[in-house]
């Protein structure tokens, strides 16, 4: 196991047993990463509706609760983890939000949702694919990158979160993704990064 995942385990049992400055720092060293997955996955509208900094704190309490539950292989599985953890509190957040609208006869589709907005991505990019997220200077930028990533066919949607998001190395791309080989999930990801890059210069970053 890495010098990282050693860390962010000790961190982790730290947390379970009430070390509130422990859990802070795990909170603070995977939230951009996770958001930003969350985002991709849930879409657009509720960053307008619900306040993400609030629900993903309650998930990092909620991982620290089950964590005896989760098998840490890697980082990678870890911030997936916890990511599919936010999309289930948002969800249900979501789901509260569209009954009150519904109380008011303005139903917000949950298709059309999104969550909260300001990232600081720490994604790691394949070594010979395009750079979108070199590109993406500004928060505007990364938002159009996370939607176009949502408009790309499935596959090529979790290489990217898988690599480009959740940082993991190529075998476990490949093992997470259904790929036979790492070589063979790096030549997806290209073709991947290659769509990737056209969606996003049809939305004005070159």
């Amino acid at each position: 196991m890495s010098e990282v995942i050693t860390h962010s385990v000790d961190l982790v049992r730290r947390a379970q047993a009430g070390d509130s400055e422990a859990l802070n720092r795990l909170f603070a060293r995977y939230y951009e990463r996770v958001r930003r997955i969350v985002r991709v996955r849930l879409g657009r509208e509720l960053r307008s509706t619900l306040e993400s900094g609030d629900i993903l704190q309650e998930t990092f309490g909620v991982a620290v609760t089950h964590f005896d539950r989760f098998e840490m292989r890697d980082e990678a599985s870890l911030i997936r983890w916890l990511a599919t953890l936010a999309e289930r509190q948002i969800q249900a957040a979501a789901d509260r939000h569209g009954a009150q609208k519904r109380d008011r006869k303005r139903e917000v589709p949950l298709d059309r949702q999104k969550p909260s907005s300001s990232t600081h991505a720490e994604d790691g990019l394949a070594d010979d694919a395009p750079q979108p997220f070199e590109r993406a200077a500004s928060e505007e930028e990364k938002l159009v990158i996370d939607d176009a990533i949502r408009e790309l066919p499935e596959e090529y949607r979790e290489l990217i979160l898988w690599r480009d998001y959740a940082n993991a190395d190529w075998e476990v791309v490949a093992r997470e993704t259904g790929r036979p080989t790492a070589a063979a999930a790096r030549m997806m990801h290209s073709r991947a990064m290659l769509e990737l890059g056209k969606l996003v210069r049809k939305r004005g970053i070159a």
